[in-house]
């Protein structure tokens, strides 16, 4: 009778055992499962996004031919009356004015280092929007023509807010941790002397090292988005 009873234990160990080995082996091959799945995820994304940006480029330079064959059509218009030469002129400017070229000259440059601080991972400690578009207008005030962050062209429709951990630019992000250029096109010695009012840079010394410097030569690249207005349209007289 014992022994009946000892080969029943038995019986229902070895049951809960194999029930225990089989469960946890169908969890380690659905964990497996998963991660292989993750991993084609990823790599699909990987490979899409790759894609993509082969795409931009190819877009990006047949608009640069496109402009080029423009840029040739509009030279030979101009050669041919003085009227015409004015008409491209004031275009030009309207380009100029509103980003859509690469325009160089002479400015000054800004560089905004943010302090490395192991305890300073605040908000506070970090630059923001607000400084960015403070410095904005306050170039814009002195005279610059053109200005760019990071090598984002700042027109009068940029928009610079703080999005989480990044500043949004044109939809773009910088990192307000990292080091942060910016560019202006205009008189050098008037944007010069605008920075170099002790105020400007009042709050933002306390949380990074700031630099600014005249140069004679600057290029700014174009402002990258389309124009497209929805609701505004000109007033007919």
């Amino acid at each position: 009778m014992r022994k009946v009873a000892s080969q029943i234990s038995v019986a229902l160990v070895c049951c809960i055992l194999g029930f225990m080995l089989t469960y946890q082996f169908r969890v380690l091959m659905k964990q497996d499962n998963t991660l292989n799945l993750n991993n084609q995820n990823s790599s699909d994304v990987t490979v899409e996004i790759e894609q993509y940006k082969k795409e931009k480029a190819a877009l990006e330079t047949k608009v640069n031919d496109l402009q080029n064959k423009v840029k040739g059509y509009e030279d030979a218009a101009a050669s041919k009356s003085d009227s015409t030469k004015n008409l491209l002129d004031e275009l030009e400017n309207s380009r100029i004015l509103i980003g859509e070229v690469d325009v160089k000259g002479q400015g000054v440059v800004i560089y905004l280092n943010p302090n490395s601080n192991l305890f300073g991972n605040s908000v506070n400690n970090h630059i923001t929007d607000k400084d960015l578009v403070y410095l904005v207008n306050e170039l814009r005030f002195a005279g610059a023509e053109a200005i760019s962050i990071n090598d984002i062209r700042v027109v009068s429709r940029t928009g610079i807010r703080t999005a989480g951990n990044y500043i949004l630019i044109n939809d773009e992000k910088i990192s307000p941790s990292k080091r942060i250029v910016i560019q202006a096109i205009g008189d050098k010695s008037l944007l010069y002397s605008a920075m170099s009012f002790p105020e400007v840079f009042s709050d933002l010394k306390a949380i990074c090292d700031v630099k600014f410097e005249k140069s004679d030569s600057l290029t700014i690249k174009k402002y990258n988005k389309p124009y497209k207005f929805e609701y505004a349209e000109p007033v007919k007289e």
